[in-house]
């Protein structure tokens, strides 16, 4: 009865689904058969840190360090691809507010401040923590995304795989200057 209980709570939140049942023979309740429902996967662990990390440490293997973070630099400008264009005069600013809603849509929190005549651009998480704690070269993805978003050449100042709260980007105050 409680198994019963159980699996019927299971299917009324969409967690499990019924398969069809099984006969053995003419006597007794036929066999159920379950499987988890597609939306039950997003409540299971998930380890895509460990496959990321065994797969850059194969390609680092195979290409060498270099290379490596010229495919990750590459695939960075790849994904900033994605952020809708701007105008060619379009102002720094204009570069920043997209560069926050492109990586917020993504999963990063993102936000941009001036201080002291600089304009930074800070994240609070990285979408990829646990792979960067051990492999400092994917963050080499986010400064060619982030640069290439910006349009401009930016520095990282501060990386949260160091320890550090957040990442911090500084854009060129020369870039700054330039567009106002």
């Amino acid at each position: 009865m409680a198994l019963r209980y159980h699996l019927t709570r299971l299917l009324r939140e969409g967690l499990i689904v019924q398969q069809d049942a099984l006969r053995r023979g003419s006597v007794g309740r036929p066999q159920m058969m379950y499987a988890l429902a597609e939306n039950a996967h997003e409540h299971l662990p998930k380890k895509y840190h460990t496959l990321a990390a065994l797969l850059l440490e194969q390609v680092t293997e195979t290409l060498g360090d270099q290379e490596t973070r010229a495919l990750l630099r590459r695939a960075g400008r790849r994904a900033a691809t994605a952020a809708p264009p701007l105008r060619r005069d379009a102002s720094v600013q204009a570069h920043l507010h997209r560069a926050t809603k492109f990586l917020t849509e993504r999963g990063y929190l993102a936000r941009w401040e001036k201080s002291n005549g600089d304009l930074l651009l800070n994240v609070c998480n990285c979408p990829y923590r646990q792979v960067a704690q051990q492999h400092r070269q994917i963050c080499d993805m986010d400064v060619a995304m982030i640069g290439t978003l910006m349009d401009a050449p930016l520095k990282m100042t501060r990386c949260i795989a160091s320890d550090d709260g957040q990442c911090q980007f500084v854009v060129s105050k020369k870039t700054a200057s330039h567009r106002k």
